[in-house]
């Protein structure tokens, strides 16, 4: 048995991060990050919510950014932390999370939704921790793809739908700037395939990514309206 105070093995999702479709996917979002979000500004306070073990909430530590990690996983967390001392790590729920409301610059929501039922819950959460016109990334598996109609047939699923996306972001009130499709690989999440750079280049080449709506996965830059949008 593990003993408590030992953080030295690597979760699922990190040793799933080193596989070859692993760095093909966070290869891709950390890129439409980099072009969504100017992470060289200084001073931001960055949320990353089921944060893991730290892929993504490490990105914009060169900017001497504010961190806050959550995760429902605390061995993950402790696990990042290890990593950097300057991230600051909670034990919480992305649907109730124990903060004040607009102080974040950028949050990140990164393949977490697929477990979150309560989408809105998890959106609004989103919206009242960022600040007034400020920035979030989203993802997420789309139910209304073909990958996610072959995966039902094996009796599994992605959890939210495209339209159900873009109807929950518009009732939080969330402007959508920018938006890309991916994982058309016909391969799982943790493969080691050799055909997987061959098979993201034909995704770019063919222009899949550009197929948002029924693109297996989906990733958002979202902003936070600088006012309240009036509803007539």
């Amino acid at each position: 048995m593990q003993a408590s105070s030992d953080f030295s093995s690597e979760t699922h999702w990190e040793m799933a991060a080193k596989t070859k479709m692993g760095k093909y996917l966070t290869r891709l979002e950390t890129g439409f990050i980099s072009k969504s979000i100017d992470l060289s500004q200084k001073n931001l306070s960055v949320m990353d919510v089921g944060a893991e073990a730290g892929r993504f909430s490490l990105l914009p530590q060169n900017s001497k950014a504010q961190v806050v990690s959550i995760d429902i996983n605390a061995y993950a967390l402790r696990r990042l932390k290890q990593k950097s001392r300057h991230v600051n790590i909670i034990l919480a729920d992305a649907r109730n999370l124990p903060l004040k409301g607009g102080v974040f610059d950028i949050v990140f929501m990164i393949e977490v939704l697929d477990y979150i039922p309560e989408l809105g819950l998890a959106l609004g959460e989103c919206r009242r921790t960022l600040k007034p016109g400020a920035s979030a990334v989203l993802s997420f598996g789309n139910k209304s793809s073909i990958k996610a109609r072959l995966k039902a047939m094996q009796g599994k699923s992605y959890r939210h739908s495209y339209g159900e996306m873009i109807r929950c972001l518009s009732k939080t009130e969330f402007i959508i700037k920018r938006k890309l499709g991916y994982s058309w690989l016909p391969l799982g999440r943790t493969s080691q395939s050799s055909i997987v750079p061959a098979f993201a280049a034909l995704e770019k080449i063919f222009g899949l990514r550009r197929i948002v709506r029924y693109s297996p996965w989906v990733i958002m830059h979202i902003t936070r309206p600088s006012q309240t949008i009036e509803h007539v």
